[in-house]
């Protein structure tokens, strides 16, 4: 193996190992937040946003997004949803929302206002054919679809095709000034058994089969990964992997909202963008990544490729050392 791989190998193995070290001696962090080792609660992550208020929860090309403004826009979207539906009580009881958006406030906006509205979340993927769009509509037998600003032409052929509504997201998803608690709020429910997000499978053995998750089974595992990973609030997650699966949904995002936490979101992976984002010293600085072997590949190949003097090496894996836990 070529010197530089070897040496852009050890540095990820670094960071790695790094972040592993949590898990190897069982979560010692102390968290800011309160969980008890064998117990969690049912309810969404956004019953727990007004709690955290001003921290901010995501970074995206729109800006910085506090979880107040999450709560109080994604509230605002759910309102929109039930008058569409014209739903009794606020609760579509468990009515699939399918939802295309980007890497960015507009996805976690249209997942909690679905969990908000008592609905199912079904997250859409941008870059899947029409033909499995509209299997993935038909299939969970979804009785809306919202579509981030960009996404409505190209959802607009499928819905009419399967006379589904469709509902574009406002601008005010992506900037809208967060609102006192008081314009309304959500009904009390008891989540623990309903369905909360249907996963369709990559569909390697047949057509791909959709995944539901109560909102039970989601908190199960995000507590379960806080704990292990140790996560407080004051970590900040650098997010580019897809949200049409579950590592990308549950490991990533809904980890770091949970204990309020910041999520820097990028609309897609890019390498480049990765690494600036590493040796960055602005604020928030991200000391948590987390993704896929592919991704990592080309991680390295960048490090080979554009990180070749020693002393830049050197430089690069202080900075991960020091800030990547």
């Amino acid at each position: 193996m070529p010197p530089r791989v070897m040496s852009a190998c050890r540095l990820v193995c670094a960071v790695v190992s790094r972040q592993m070290a949590p898990l190897r001696r069982g979560g010692s962090r102390p968290l800011h937040v309160a969980l008890e080792a064998r117990s969690f609660k049912s309810a969404p992550v956004f019953t727990r946003a007004l709690a955290f208020g001003d921290r901010v929860a995501l970074v995206d090309q729109h800006g910085r997004h506090t979880y107040k403004d999450l709560y109080c826009r994604s509230l605002r979207l759910a309102q929109e949803i039930c008058r569409l539906r014209e739903c009794a009580g606020q609760d579509l009881k468990e009515e699939r929302v399918s939802f295309m958006c980007s890497n960015d406030v507009s996805y976690v906006v249209s997942q909690w206002a679905s969990w908000m509205s008592g609905g199912i979340a079904v997250p859409l993927y941008r870059k899947h054919p029409q033909a499995d769009l509209e299997y993935f509509i038909q299939d969970s037998r979804s009785s809306v679809v919202l579509a981030g600003q960009e996404y409505v032409e190209l959802l607009g052929p499928v819905v009419r095709k399967l006379g589904v509504p469709l509902l574009p997201l406002p601008p005010a998803v992506y900037n809208g000034a967060a609102e006192e608690h008081g314009a309304g709020e959500v009904p009390e429910r008891d989540w623990r058994d309903r369905g909360a997000m249907i996963i369709y499978t990559s569909g390697t053995t047949g057509r791909p089969k959709g995944v539901l998750s109560t909102h039970h089974n989601i908190g199960a595992v995000v507590t379960g990964l806080v704990h292990k990973w140790a996560w407080t609030q004051d970590d900040v997650i650098l997010h580019v992997l897809p949200l049409h699966h579950v590592h990308g949904v549950v490991n990533k995002l809904l980890c770091p909202l949970w204990v309020g936490a910041t999520c820097v979101m990028l609309p897609e992976f890019n390498a480049e963008l990765v690494w600036e984002k590493f040796l960055s010293s602005e604020t928030p600085r991200i000391n948590v990544f987390m993704a896929v072997p592919t991704i990592y590949t080309k991680l390295m190949d960048y490090y080979d490729k554009h990180f070749t003097q020693p002393h830049v090496q050197d430089f690069v894996r202080a900075v991960c050392k020091e800030k990547i836990r």
